[in-house]
């Protein structure tokens, strides 16, 4: 029988967020003020442009992730603005070395080819790890926000002792 299972996830707003808005926001008006001073004639279709580009930059901050187990693989995609779609990572479940809660302090002196953060918050806060070999990018870290049921989906896929550690005996 074939597995199959689906989840997605709104990325919560974070600092960077933050100041990328605000940077935004900023590098508008001072350049709206400059043209106000010494171009009046091009201030509308500044302000025009601007306030498109302004919103394109702040809506691509709306992410979410898709998260999908079919079978043994688990593919995350990155959902930007609603627009557009980008494939984040695809891993075989047979290749992941170790899963579990992310803790920060545990893998800051490891060494991993990538890391990628598709969880709900930009800390990984409440978020869970894997770490595999993948076949281009080396060994990954990848951080996610999987619901349980995503997590049962991928567990009979695991190696034994992978499983024992994240899930425990049972």
């Amino acid at each position: 029988m074939d597995i199959f299972v689906e989840q997605m996830i709104k990325k919560r707003i974070g600092r960077s967020d933050w100041f990328v808005f605000a940077g935004a926001l900023a590098a508008s008006c001072l350049i709206l003020t400059l043209l106000a001073v010494y171009i009046p004639m091009l201030l509308l279709p500044a302000m025009v442009g601007i306030f498109v580009l302004d919103y394109y930059l702040i809506s691509s901050r709306s992410l979410e992730y898709e998260y999908s187990v079919t079978n043994s693989d688990l593919t995350i995609d990155k959902i930007i603005s609603r627009r557009s779609r980008k494939k984040v990572i695809s891993v075989d479940a047979h290749d992941i070395e170790a899963l579990g809660r992310y803790r920060k302090e545990d893998h800051q002196k490891q060494s991993y080819s990538a890391r990628f953060n598709a969880s709900e918050y930009e800390n990984g806060r409440d978020a869970w790890y894997l770490a595999a070999r993948h076949p281009q990018k080396g060994r990954i870290l990848v951080l996610f926000s999987p619901s349980e049921k995503v997590l049962t989906a991928i567990k009979p896929f695991l190696s034994r002792q992978v499983a024992v550690n994240a899930f425990g005996r049972n």
